[in-house]
């Protein structure tokens, strides 16, 4: 199977790895049809944002480093400082494999809040730590996929995966910063980690085990309030599910209090 499919793009061909293609599938089914103000950070070469201009959505992007597009809006940004963007602009923020790189990721959901109108949508992938192989991978080694050696010192931070959180500690930081989860997915299975099926009825125990029953009234993890026993409920499960039990990547979408 090719790795990269030829995509037309206004007037230019690109290509585009068969992997962003299912993960913008993903994308683009939490991204209305009729045209919006659509936002995303950290673009790169703006495939997926030019894809949606072309569709009739009103994209603009930010980078560190600009690409200087002559047909699309592109703010320089640093995700570590405050977006140089008026509040309430958005209907739609994309944050596409960027949260592993920022310093701070409560600080960059709360300007992406920020920039959202209320009601707005903010659309999030990165790796998944928690992933079954890769849960193995720390075990032995003492790193996760994604992560799997020391980072140089002479790397710049923002230029490696200094941030490598699981699903837990986002959907955490989401909450507390002015949304709600709305779904949880993933785009990119391999085949050969259903090997390590046979392991999941004992994740299953432990899982439930330590987010129901362990230490049940410490002070920071009180597991005897009935909404704390739905959000653990609901952490678990999303943990035991086929995304995020076998999927490479994470995907949330997730909307903003009004």
């Amino acid at each position: 199977m090719q790795k990269y499919t030829e995509i037309q793009i206004g007037n230019e061909t690109v290509k585009k790895h068969r992997r962003d293609i299912r993960k913008d599938a993903v994308i683009c089914a939490h991204i209305p049809k009729e045209p919006c103000r659509i936002f995303e950070s950290s673009a790169g070469s703006a495939i997926l944002a030019r894809q949606l201009r072309d569709q009739g959505h009103d994209v603009s992007i930010s980078n560190y480093y600009p690409q200087n597009f002559e047909d699309i809006t592109e703010y320089h940004a640093d995700l570590n400082k405050p977006l140089e963007i008026e509040d309430n602009q958005f209907d739609v923020v994309i944050c596409r494999e960027v949260i592993e790189h920022v310093e701070s990721i409560p600080h960059v959901f709360r300007e992406f809040n920020r920039i959202l109108k209320p009601g707005g949508t903010l659309i999030l992938t990165f790796p998944n730590r928690l992933q079954i192989r890769s849960r193995f991978m720390h075990l032995f080694s003492g790193f996760y996929r994604g992560m799997k050696s020391p980072i140089n010192l002479d790397v710049r931070f923002g230029e490696a995966h200094i941030n490598l959180i699981g699903y837990p500690e986002t959907d955490y930081f989401l909450r507390k910063t002015g949304y709600e989860v709305q779904s949880v997915e993933s785009s990119y299975f391999q085949a050969s980690d259903n090997i390590f099926y046979i392991f999941k009825p004992l994740i299953h125990l432990t899982t439930n085990y330590y987010l129901h029953k362990y230490k049940k009234t410490a002070q920071e993890h009180d597991k005897t309030k009935p909404e704390n026993i739905a959000y653990n409920t609901f952490i678990a499960e999303k943990l035991l599910s086929k995304d995020l039990f076998f999927g490479k990547d994470v995907i949330i979408s997730a909307k903003k209090i009004e």
